[in-house]
């Protein structure tokens, strides 16, 4: 009886326009919203799909596998997080730390790490296929064999990266800083390079 007069109540509520906030998800005792505060915690596998974690505390997080295709995770604390073979597809991870994180083998497709730092992040064997890295921190980072056709790194730092077998296909590096970048066998076609000149070194049938 108490049940079907919260439930007729909810329903009053919403049909005079009032909305009722719906309670955030639980995981492993996380809640699953912005700024939220759940370092350490594991959600490996886990489904977030278009959650909203923008200035949340994730820390030492493992997110490995987990699914946070259009999620919006700007400003958030990722430092050290593992996010090895998770589903980062359109998310936007603007502004947000990921200083020695792990993002091998992740799905960055057209995700927006604009601003973001990566300083000394592992982003290995990652798909970064049209995703924006505008002044992104990658000092140090590791991109060897990363797919980043068509990515932006517009103005990022990128001193001391590994870029090895990188395939970099119609990339734009303006204005990249890329002092004592490692650039062995990295595929450059139709490569704007920081100069804004075109490289097309690594195109097929190019002398």
């Amino acid at each position: 009886m108490k049940l079907r007069t919260i439930l007729n109540c909810c329903v009053l509520l919403t049909s005079m326009g009032i909305l009722i906030a719906e309670a955030a998800p639980v995981i492993n005792g996380c809640e699953i919203k912005r700024r939220t505060n759940c370092p350490g915690i594991d959600l490996s596998g886990a489904n977030l799909t278009k959650s909203n974690l923008s200035g949340a505390n994730l820390a030492g997080a493992n997110l490995a596998g987990a699914n946070l295709s259009g999620d919006k995770i700007s400003e958030a604390n990722l430092i050290n997080a593992n996010l090895s073979r998770a589903d980062l597809s359109n998310t936007n991870l603007s502004v947000s730390y990921l200083t020695d994180a792990n993002l091998s083998h992740a799905i960055l497709t057209k995700a927006n790490l604009s601003d973001a730092s990566l300083s000394n992040a592992n982003l290995s064997n990652a798909h970064l296929q049209g995703a924006n890295l505008s002044l992104t921190n990658l000092k140090g980072a590791n991109l060897r064999n990363t797919d980043a056709t068509n990515a932006v790194f517009m103005m990022s730092s990128m001193i001391g990266a590994d870029l090895t077998r990188a395939n970099l296909t119609g990339a734009s590096l303006v204005g990249a800083d890329l002092r004592n970048a490692i650039l062995k066998d990295a595929i450059f076609c139709k490569t704007t390079m920081p100069n804004r000149a075109i490289d097309n070194s690594s195109c097929p049938n190019t002398p």
